[in-house]
């Protein structure tokens, strides 16, 4: 008998959370059973006749009594498989939607870079692909990008292989779907890779499908998540828990070699393209500015929210500190630096005061007190004015920023957006090859005369 392609030496185990899915995991069993030795099924308390099923079947079947939730039992799975002895575990869903001979392709990808999250991001443009689906995954996946920098193509997809002993390093509150969001994020904290393997997919029709995934509750669930998780990477500055070794350590031997690996991980930090060389006058930097805006490394929905957290830090009363609030703010976030500290000069010159003083006005109007402007330019007062004026402005200053937020980011958003679409259509037409006009057929007066003819 052949043995399957991922055999239990090679330290790999396939991990199948199921919970009620009787009309397909007895199918996705035994098509994986035909790749890999070892297969884990974590029963999530199913209430059908799952364990009927699967109890003739060579597999390593582990249940829970009760339903805790999919990021349970794949937590569940991955804790058997470290007791087993494995070091990777190969994570496929139970409902048919992927196809398990291409679980060796996910196997390779991780054998060659055995600290990664390898992820089969599936193609969506498929038939009957719900469109809640496909939208969901452009949300997911862009705030993901948000927290940690990181482009994953597929974060809900359920197929992936998991580096077993830095996943269970990771304490994760999340018990439901959002697991696999959660492991992502917190393990490209920890200097994980993060891999894509494109793999299809199979939804079938509506009337046939089965998904335990609801909604309203769930996206609920998927937001609360991606505020908690950038909300406390923005305002908790701590390192975190390291899983993978630093490529390039802080001390590279030598004074200048260290100095040299810190201006290019600056240069990498602050996004900087190799060929952006902002030189000359205002004019000419502006223009080299705004071209690197409009390169293709930032979409513009990065761009407008970079562009929105700049403008709001450049409206806020902490004049002078503007510039550093926007750069820690775009470095913990993963945005672009440049454009962030760039929208602070919303501020800029005598506008900064005028804002101030907005605020003020605003702040002053919603908490019902009194607004009085000093008539004078002695500094001691206009000081003593501003500082009794603190919450007011605080608060006043927290709306307009808000509105400068929306109105800039949008502008951004939407301005990059026209501006590479007038650039790709410049280039299709430049690349498109004029059509030559075909030849007059010539008139009876011009038709040539056979030889030998007379007139």
């Amino acid at each position: 008998m052949d043995l399957p392609a991922i055999a239990a030496a090679e330290g790999y185990c396939v991990v199948v959370p199921t919970y009620n899915n009787r009309n397909t995991v007895l199918d996705v069993v035994r098509k994986v059973l035909q790749v890999a030795e070892t297969v884990i099924v974590v029963d999530d308390g199913c209430t059908d006749d799952t364990a009927e099923l699967l109890k003739d079947e060579p597999i390593v079947y582990v249940r829970h009594k009760h339903n805790k939730g999919k990021g349970v039992a794949l937590r569940t799975g991955f804790k058997k498989a470290l007791e087993l002895g494995y070091h990777h575990a190969v994570t496929i869903d139970s409902d048919g939607q992927h196809y398990p001979d291409e679980i060796p392709r996910l196997v390779r990808e991780s054998q060659a870079n055995p600290d990664a999250i390898v992820i089969g991001v599936r193609d969506m443009s498929g038939q009957h692909v719900p469109g809640a689906s496909s939208f969901g995954r452009m949300f997911s996946n862009y705030w993901l990008k948000v927290a940690t920098g990181v482009d994953v193509g597929d974060t809900q997809s359920g197929f992936r292989v998991y580096p077993l002993r830095h996943v269970t390093r990771l304490r994760c509150w999340s018990r439901k779907f959002t697991y696999e969001c959660e492991v992502i994020i917190r393990a490209a904290w920890g200097g994980c890779g993060i891999l894509n393997v494109p793999v299809k997919v199979y939804y079938p029709p509506k009337a046939e499908r089965v998904s335990h995934f609801k909604p309203f509750i769930d996206n609920v669930r998927f937001s609360c998540l991606y505020l908690y998780m950038n909300f406390s990477h923005l305002l908790v500055p701590l390192p975190h828990k390291r899983l993978v070794r630093r490529d390039e350590p802080l001390w590279q031997g030598s004074l200048g070699a260290s100095m040299k690996a810190a201006w290019h991980r600056a240069r990498k930090l602050a996004a900087l393209p190799e060929n952006l060389e902002m030189i000359g006058g205002p004019i000419k930097r502006f223009r080299a500015l705004m071209r690197y805006l409009v390169h293709e490394k930032n979409t513009p929905g990065e761009l407008g929210l970079a562009v929105g957290i700049g403008a709001f830090w450049g409206c806020s009363p902490w004049i002078g500190f503007h510039w550093i609030l926007a750069l820690y703010s775009a470095t913990r976030q993963h945005l672009n630096r440049i454009a962030c500290v760039a929208a602070t000069n919303v501020s800029f010159g005598p506008l900064t005061g005028v804002i101030a003083i907005a605020s003020i006005w605003l702040g002053k109007t919603l908490l019902g007190q009194p607004f009085l402007i000093p008539r004078t330019t002695n500094w001691r007062v206009l000081s003593n004015f501003a500082w009794d004026s603190l919450g007011a402005w605080v608060l006043g200053s927290i709306i307009i920023g808000l509105a400068a937020s929306f109105a800039f980011g949008l502008s951004t958003l939407y301005g990059i957006r026209a501006l590479r679409r007038r650039k790709t259509e410049q280039h299709t037409k430049a690349q498109t090859p004029e059509p030559t006009e075909p030849a007059a057929e010539p008139t009876r007066e011009q038709s040539p005369q056979p030889q030998g003819s007379t007139a």
